[in-house]
């Protein structure tokens, strides 16, 4: 009968495994994450749920503001500052066609109401 013989590790003279020391764990430090980016997504989406434009505005140029700082000093955020400025510039855009319309329609039917009464009177 043919046995088979394991490697066997560590110590050849006790059978008992070494082992190089114990385990070390290093850490990095995890970068910050950009104020001004949170602060700007905010601003933008409180602007798009709103219609307060001037938020919206302010979120954009936090958003350009935080991008810039983001890449010059190695923050994290780069993902809420793109949201500020897609949803700042989407949501302004929006809201100031909404009230555009809604200004020209108030307009439109203060001129009809005009036209109207000269027409009766």
């Amino acid at each position: 009968m043919h046995t088979r013989q394991l490697p066997s590790s560590g110590n050849r003279a006790s059978g008992h495994p070494t082992y190089g020391g114990p385990v070390t764990y290093i850490y990095q430090p995890v970068a910050p994450t950009n104020t001004l980016a949170i602060v700007g997504m905010v601003l933008s989406l409180t602007g798009a749920i709103t219609s307060f434009i001037p938020a919206g505005i302010a979120g954009i140029i936090m958003g350009h503001i935080s991008r810039r700082q983001i890449r010059r000093q190695g923050e994290r955020g780069d993902a809420m500052a793109l949201t500020a400025l897609w949803v700042g510039y989407l949501g302004t855009g929006f809201w100031l066609l909404v009230w555009a319309v809604y200004v020209g329609f108030v307009i439109l039917m203060i001129i009809a109401g005009i036209a109207v009464e000269e027409a009766a009177g």
